[in-house]
């Protein structure tokens, strides 16, 4: 599995109704210095972290924006996020924030 898939993937274990597109999983592992399409690493942490970025930056209310959809409980994607930090061996609490940022109507800004 390579780093573009792994990351993908592990979005959509986080949050089940994120599915990030490749263009901007890319745009993420190239600032991170990552090869997209180099072999990934079992329990990278480095990739868990950009997972983790990448869910909460992109809430949204509406599933077909390439976004979490908010019909998704808030708490339970930060319970989701608890229970894979404890799976990678992180604090929690680094990557929780106290409240999730929506966007609206995310078609508009495009």
């Amino acid at each position: 599995m390579n780093n573009l898939k792994a990351l993908s993937s592990l979005c959509n274990a986080i949050a089940n109704t994120f599915y990030p597109d490749n263009s901007t999983i890319e745009l993420v592992l190239f600032n991170e210095g990552i090869d997209p399409q180099a072999e990934a690493t079992p329990k990278d942490e480095t990739l868990f972290r950009v997972a983790i970025r990448l869910v909460i930056g992109y809430v949204e209310s509406s599933r077909s924006e390439n976004g979490v959809s908010t019909s998704v409980r808030e708490d339970a994607i930060k319970e989701s996020i608890k229970y894979w930090c404890n799976i990678y061996g992180l604090d929690a609490e680094d990557f929780i924030p106290e409240s999730l940022r929506t966007m609206e109507d995310g078609s508009n800004l495009w």
